[in-house]
């Protein structure tokens, strides 16, 4: 049938990219600063949700040779405060949200290593509301939906859950069966969803493994 409808056309029928990618992530990379850290525009202020956007969109365009990986991940690593936590910003109060701003751009760039994950899974546990199981910004505060959110996704990045087990499930005919590897799958730094879903969908991004 030809393009999709709304799709440019390379003249043969074949749908063509309406981005031009390369200048896209050459873009991205110019809004790295001397620190190491993005801004939402070049010359903008670090900022560690801005550069989780940054990281990621030069991951999916397979173009994270224009990152200073190293400068980037030692600003990162640098916002771990004395409570475990992560804040976004030097001087800021640390925010369970920066769990996972921080801990994907470091996973995407294979630096996880570089700050105390003891620390911060104790950070994130502790933010946790006793009585509704949500977890807030920092301890203490009211609990909402976007703290859960990022709060488990920095604990699956930890490796936390695979470290904590499943236990045993009940199976169809009476018994049970160790649950313990496939009850939790694990986030994609790049596209927070289920690590799973992320490969049945065809979903790519380029990720950095230093094992």
């Amino acid at each position: 049938r030809g393009a999709e409808a709304g799709r440019p056309s390379r003249g043969d029928g074949a749908p063509r990219s309406a981005v031009d990618t390369d200048r896209a992530a050459r873009y991205v990379a110019s809004c790295q600063n001397l620190d190491g850290g993005y801004g939402s525009v070049p010359g903008a202020e670090s900022h560690a949700g801005q550069i989780f956007c940054c990281v990621g969109a030069l991951a999916v365009a397979g173009r994270l040779d224009l990152v200073d990986a190293d400068l980037l991940c030692w600003w990162l690593a640098e916002r771990q405060c004395d409570s475990g936590g992560l804040n976004g910003r030097p001087e800021k109060q640390a925010d369970v949200c920066y769990s996972w701003w921080i801990l994907s751009s470091l996973s995407i760039l294979g630096r996880v290593d570089w700050i105390d994950g003891a620390a911060l899974a104790g950070f994130i546990l502790n933010c946790q509301d006793a009585e509704d199981g949500g977890i807030a910004d920092r301890p203490g505060d009211m609990p909402d939906v976007f703290h859960t959110f990022f709060g488990i996704a920095g604990l699956s990045l930890l490796g936390y859950f695979k470290n904590a087990g499943g236990g045993t499930t009940a199976v169809a005919g009476g018994g049970e069966e160790d649950s313990s590897d496939n009850w939790h799958q694990p986030i994609d730094p790049i596209f927070a969803l289920p690590a799973d879903v992320v490969r049945k969908q065809g979903m790519w991004g380029q990720v950095i493994d230093r094992s």
